[in-house]
């Protein structure tokens, strides 16, 4: 196997892993400031398989990037909070830390594999690189590349082994033969399978998996969720999976955290949340999911649109569409409250 300079693969688990505290995220826009997060607090320990789960554009990805440190600085500003990734706030780490961490540390997996694979590089180019990447300083790859460091032809043929043993983890038939293929001689689950690949070379603490079937077809989405699933089970990974698709989340994740406008409004796991969900955002999301039982017509969506964030409501952000909201709704913003064993909710009724 490619050793992985300066890291213990046989890590503990019993300890928090991630832990987000009051973040706020705004990003300047031509009609103003918008609040795009607004107090996210978010805690993963090691081995979850936790959901992060809403509407479009309730800040699900935003959350993901902040964690990452990818947010453009020109247009987003991280203004208040803090992100402790085992221990250490990523937000006082400098840019050589920063790469570290996202190298060594760190596994994403985005929507789309067609705009996230170079279309001028084979397989190969790609999966070595992102193992020299994940594996070494980024100050040493080109030198790996060139020839110029010692043993640099020993450590790209290591590298070739890894990709090619990464290709047949993440189920590419003919791996050692494919992997000199391009991106576009791919099928898109194949990409995505390889994107997988390129997220799992360095043995990362956390995975981030940012609704990693939405370009995909049906069949493909569930052959793609079988991998995870099956990933996630052999190699005891720590996964925050990002989607609007409650049916992924009751087949893939233990815990689950529903966001609307920039804030986390529940947290439980997965079964106590469907099973009892206690913010009237929750109960609308799963009663507008269909069932077998569901007769024609009597499908339910929640009323209204999700607020401007530019001019978000005062007070708790989803009063406008709630049927239930209460004059203090629209003036204090709830606070997070236990109201069950790992359940956690932040809304005026509890």
């Amino acid at each position: 196997m490619f050793w992985i300079p300066g890291r213990d693969v046989n890590r503990g688990s019993a300890f928090m892993l991630l832990d987000i505290q009051n973040l706020h995220l705004e990003f300047k826009t031509f009609d103003g400031v918008a609040k795009v997060l607004a107090g996210v607090n978010l805690q993963l320990e090691r081995g979850d398989v936790l959901a992060l789960v809403g509407e479009t554009g309730c800040g699900k990805s935003m959350t993901a990037l902040s964690i990452a440190r990818l947010i453009p600085p020109r247009s987003g500003q991280i203004t208040q909070g803090r992100i402790f990734f085992d221990g250490e706030d990523n937000l006082q780490k400098n840019s050589s830390k920063l790469r570290r961490f996202r190298a060594r540390r760190l596994g994403m997996i985005f929507q789309d594999p067609t705009t996230n694979l170079n279309p001028l590089f084979t397989i190969r180019e790609q999966l070595v690189d992102a193992v020299l990447y994940q594996c070494y300083d980024a100050d040493e790859v080109p030198g790996i590349w060139k020839g110029i460091l010692p043993s640099a032809r020993q450590i790209r043929r290591d590298a070739h082994i890894r990709a090619i043993e990464l290709m047949k983890l993440v189920g590419i038939p003919d791996g050692d033969l494919r992997i000199e293929e391009y991106p576009h001689q791919f099928s898109g689950g194949m990409q995505q399978r390889v994107l997988i690949a390129m997220a799992l070379a360095g043995t990362p603490d956390l995975l981030i998996a940012d609704e990693p079937t939405t370009a995909l077809d049906v069949t493909i989405q569930a052959q793609i969720l079988r991998l995870i699933i099956d990933l996630v089970n052999r190699l005891q990974l720590t996964v925050l999976l990002i989607t609007h698709n409650l049916g992924i989340v009751a087949r893939t994740c233990e815990k689950a955290a529903v966001m609307y406008a920039g804030r986390v409004i529940e947290q439980a796991p997965v079964r106590e949340l469907f099973k009892s969900p206690r913010h009237p955002y929750t109960r609308g999301l799963i009663q507008a999911v269909p069932t077998r039982h569901t007769l024609r017509g009597s499908l339910e969506g929640i009323p209204g649109l999700i607020p401007n964030l530019n001019n978000p409501p005062l007070g708790c952000r989803f009063h406008p569409r709630c049927s239930e909201a209460m004059d203090i709704c629209r003036q204090d913003v709830p606070v997070s409250a236990s109201v069950d064993s790992d359940h956690t909710t932040s809304c005026h009724l509890y």
